[in-house]
């Protein structure tokens, strides 16, 4: 898998996949600018949760695939929280740019999505 340039108006937080008391703040993957493929937003992650399941999806992300829903550097994983973001571009019919949204997002300023019914 092929990760995106890195963007410096946007952070995404990652742990170490075997030592989750080692994390950084890297370079966002995803920013505002990032233009979408066809059917594909991009969220602008604006408010999450941080509670013991989130723990839970880090100690059981290999052998849960939790790891495999937000794409992070060799060795590094993204957690997955539920949280509240506004969609800042659109390449999708069913969701316009301004719509706010509840969802499965990483610890991420940004993530791009594609959306289904």
């Amino acid at each position: 898998m092929t990760l995106p340039a890195p963007h410096a108006d946007a952070v995404d937080f990652v742990v170490r996949r075997d030592n989750l008391h080692q994390h950084e703040f890297l370079p966002g993957a995803v920013s505002a600018a990032t233009v979408p493929d066809a059917g594909q937003v991009v969220i602008k992650v604006d408010h999450f949760a941080f509670t013991s399941n989130n723990v839970t999806y880090a100690a059981f992300g290999e052998a849960m695939s939790y790891w495999d829903f937000f794409p992070a550097p060799e060795g590094w994983g993204r957690i997955p929280v539920w949280g509240f973001g506004v969609v800042v571009q659109s390449a999708s019919p069913d969701v316009q740019v301004g719509e706010r949204l509840y969802g499965y997002f990483p610890m991420s300023d940004y993530v791009i999505l594609q959306p289904v019914r």
